[in-house]
């Protein structure tokens, strides 16, 4: 039996869908399609394009996403490269109580840490 390929892709689908509606529009009376009655054309196929310029939208909101997260993370490198520094300068002031800065915000782990295993050869 033939498989029909429903695309998850919403540009895929809605250039699908476009091509449907265009092909049942043009069918007028004679469409196959006129059968359907929950799922119409008469109903969705004027939502394609309001889908399709939502769809548009997205994408440049996606790439104007993209901008700030790359603008915040140049500015969160120098922030973290301070962070670390203050955190080693702290842990030498307070190298016999490093639960000392936590009152300066930073959490403090104390637990031994797993030393890594050499490769086996």
């Amino acid at each position: 039996m033939a498989r029909v390929v429903i695309p998850s892709n919403p540009e895929k689908a809605i250039a699908l869908a476009k091509l449907v509606n265009q092909k049942h529009t043009d069918d007028g009376a004679n469409s196959p399609l006129n059968v359907l009655k929950d799922h119409n054309w008469t109903d969705n196929g004027p939502k394609i394009a309001e889908a399709d310029t939502l769809n548009e939208e997205a994408k440049k909101l996606e790439k104007q996403v993209e901008k700030i997260y790359k603008e915040r993370d140049a500015l969160l490198k120098p922030i973290k490269d301070t962070l670390r520094a203050s955190s080693k300068t702290l842990l030498g002031i307070y190298a016999s109580s490093p639960k000392k800065l936590g009152d300066w915000g930073f959490e403090v782990n104390d637990t031994p840490q797993k030393k890594k295993e050499e490769p086996k050869a």
